[in-house]
């Protein structure tokens, strides 16, 4: 796959996050962009084929995959409540939730991810005709010409106003090194920041079944040119967040995440205990914490 070439895994979870808002009810993550963002070629396909997202493995990867970005989305929206007013989505891909709904006039939403990612986005946006807002700023970084601290400078992101982090799917092909890289420099942001986050638990820490389904996604993504590059042990990880600065660490497990949005359902989905997610504060008191959903 040519370096410069869209990554297939942001086409991937675009359309499990397309196929949750046809085959799922009620939804998690209500998202009615979902479907024009991937085009129509494989609207179509979804629409016509609902079968190929209703295996086991793919039923517990799209379960994931719209839990996650609920997440995400509620910490943005009750960081603007506490008057957190920049949002900064790292490797962005075809996530939709800065074009749907409304912002306060002060906010700013900075899309970050590699040139040629974006600029295939863009052109989806234009062919499904959705309208690129206001409040958005898009951060093209290459990080081998431009650090992240540049990339987000020249979009005009304020370091010294505090910042809500959105950053999913991308730890698993960093290096350890480079995903603690990011990590420091959002710790060095202003108090009140945030990251949600979400990474490959250490194999060793998982079920046989567990630890099979995800060799079995690893070696997919490996094959089109996505290798894995990262796993972490949570209390290991915790250890370092803490150790980098961030006041408060919250877990997000399996047992609290299928309460807060599966509980009740009575359409089979349930999360895998492979996936781990994380929201880290900069600063953060245990009251401003708690308040935090």
């Amino acid at each position: 796959m040519p370096s410069d070439s869209p990554k297939p895994s942001a086409m991937m979870v675009a359309v499990l996050r397309a196929a949750h808002q046809l085959l799922d009810a009620p939804l998690i993550l209500d998202d009615p962009l979902a479907l024009r963002i991937i085009g129509p070629e494989r609207e179509a396909e979804v629409r016509g084929h609902p079968e190929r997202f209703r295996d086991g493995l793919t039923t517990a990867l799209r379960t994931i995959l719209v839990i996650r970005s609920r997440l995400a989305e509620d910490t943005w929206q009750a960081a603007q409540q506490r008057g957190v007013m920049q949002h900064v989505i790292l490797g962005a891909g075809l996530d939709t939730s800065a074009y749907r709904g409304s912002l306060p006039p002060q906010a700013r939403v900075f899309e970050v991810d590699l040139p040629a990612t974006q600029q295939w986005k863009r052109e989806r946006l234009a062919a499904a005709g959705i309208a690129v807002p206001d409040a958005l700023r898009y951060a093209a970084v290459d990080f081998s010409t431009t650090s992240l601290a540049d990339g987000l400078a020249q979009a005009g992101f304020d370091r010294a106003a505090p910042a809500c982090f959105t950053w999913l799917g991308v730890t698993l092909y960093l290096s350890p090194e480079d995903v603690a890289h990011t990590l420091a420099f959002i710790a060095a942001c202003a108090p009140g920041s945030s990251v949600v986050f979400d990474f490959v638990i250490a194999p060793r820490l998982l079920e046989p079944a567990e630890r099979a389904a995800m060799e079995a996604i690893s070696a997919s993504l490996a094959k089109g040119g996505e290798p894995w590059k990262s796993n972490f042990d949570p209390a290991e990880l915790e250890a370092q967040l803490l150790a980098l600065g961030y006041g408060r660490v919250e877990h997000f497990g399996r047992g609290e995440l299928t309460q807060r949005y599966l509980s009740g359902r009575s359409d089979g989905l349930r999360l895998a205990g492979s996936t781990g997610i994380i929201r880290a504060t900069v600063g953060a008191t245990m009251g401003a914490a708690q308040a935090a959903p």
